[in-house]
Formats: C-alpha cells, sequence, structure tokens
C-alpha cells in the first residue's frame, strides 16, 4: 500500500525517472515557482512559493544525486519504475528518517530556518501517513495532527492529505487562472491542530492568472 509522499512526488515524476527527466522537472517546478513569488504576487503567494521551492530543491538534493539517489530508493522500498509512493514495511519505516536528513543537514549548515520549516512539515505527512492502518477504514477518526502543506503542489497536496484520510475541499483563488498546476498557498484548519482523522481540510490554491495582451 502507498503511504506517504516522496522526493519523487514533489517533483512530480516516476520513480523509475532518469536524471535527465529529474534534472528537468526540478527546473519546470523551480520556474514556475519563481514565476508564482514575483513582486506582483500577493504576500501568501509569494512565501508559498518560496517554501514550495526549499522543497524542490531538497528533493533535487536527494534525487540529483546518484549515491543519495540509490540510497533513498532503497528505504522507500523502490522495487519497480514508475511506482507512485513509496510502500509500507521496515523499508518504509526507516525511510522516515533517510528521505530527510541529507537535505536537513544541508539546510541546518546554511542556516536556512524556512527550508528547515518545509522538511519538518514533510516529516509531520510521513509520519501521519505510515500511521495508516491496513487496510485502512474511512471510518477510522483517530486524532492526527494537521500538517502544514503550504507551499506544496496541488497534486502532491492533495495525494498526501487523501491518504493520510482527511477530506480536501478546495478554494480557488484565481478568477481566470492560467493552465498550469496550483500551489497551496492557505488552509484550514492551520497546520498543528489535532482533528479526526476524517476531517475536512480547506486548501487554498493559487493559479497565476492570465494578464491582458499589451494595449487590451
Amino acid at each position: 500500500m502507498a503511504d506517504r509522499i516522496t522526493w519523487y512526488d514533489i517533483l512530480g515524476i516516476a520513480q523509475g525517472a532518469s536524471l535527465e527527466t529529474v534534472q528537468f522537472a526540478y527546473q519546470a517546478k523551480s520556474k514556475q515557482l519563481h514565476d508564482y513569488g514575483i513582486a506582483a504576487a500577493p504576500p501568501d503567494v509569494a512565501l508559498a512559493a518560496a517554501r514550495g521551492q526549499k522543497a524542490v530543491d531538497a528533493a533535487w538534493l536527494i534525487l540529483g544525486d546518484r549515491a543519495q539517489r540509490e540510497r533513498y530508493d532503497e528505504q522507500i522500498g523502490v522495487t519497480r519504475p514508475g511506482a507512485g509512493l513509496a510502500s509500507s514495511g521496515p523499508a518504509a519505516s526507516r525511510a522516515r528518517s533517510g528521505m530527510l536528513d541529507a537535505a536537513a543537514e544541508a539546510l541546518y549548515a546554511a542556516g536556512d530556518d524556512l527550508g528547515l520549516g518545509i522538511l519538518e512539515g514533510l516529516a509531520v505527512l510521513s509520519g501521519l501517513l505510515a500511521a495508516i492502518p491496513a487496510p485502512r477504514h474511512r471510518a477510522d477518526r483517530k486524532p492526527v495532527t494537521v500538517p502544514d502543506v503550504r507551499g506544496l503542489f496541488f497534486r502532491a497536496c492533495q495525494d498526501a492529505l487523501t491518504m493520510v484520510g482527511f477530506r480536501v475541499r478546495i478554494v480557488r483563488l484565481t478568477a481566470n487562472p492560467m493552465p498550469v498546476e496550483g500551489l497551496v498557498v492557505g488552509q484550514s484548519p492551520v497546520a498543528g491542530q489535532t482533528v479526526p482523522r476524517s476531517s475536512a481540510l480547506t486548501v487554498e490554491v493559487w493559479h497565476p492568472p492570465y494578464l491582458p495582451a499589451h494595449g487590451q
């Protein structure tokens, strides 16, 4: 059973992706986040874009290095190309620490508190997802701590929250959005609250708006 979000999900790629694909996805996500975080963006969008950049940077730190990626794949139990999220079991349990250690060490050395906050949020998601019973019962209302999903692209956010057992509600913030993946810039309940596992979590999703052509 898939039981946690991975660095592959952060970049939106399959686990069997080539290094060139990993690099392309990282560059594409970085460019998109840069466009989201431009000076004209609302403050909450710029902050979410900065958080998102830390997440994709951490993913590239692991997946862009052959040795780091091989260790990570072993930890999360990759067994075939194209698999989605990591499997359960002892290897997956070890991944809760292994998936974050190298990135956290680098960010700590750089004094990057925002980056460490992103990793802490992903660690919360990892821990929550690892606690899902097998099989998971939808009626299970065991309390869980709300993770901070701001800065995640919507698909990765939705996958993670759905697996935990949250019901995801979407508030689209852009009236005339461009056809690109949205960025989560707000949430309710806020991170850190304790709620039943089957609770609804509302995420505010922002897309860059279409801009009128010059002279129109």
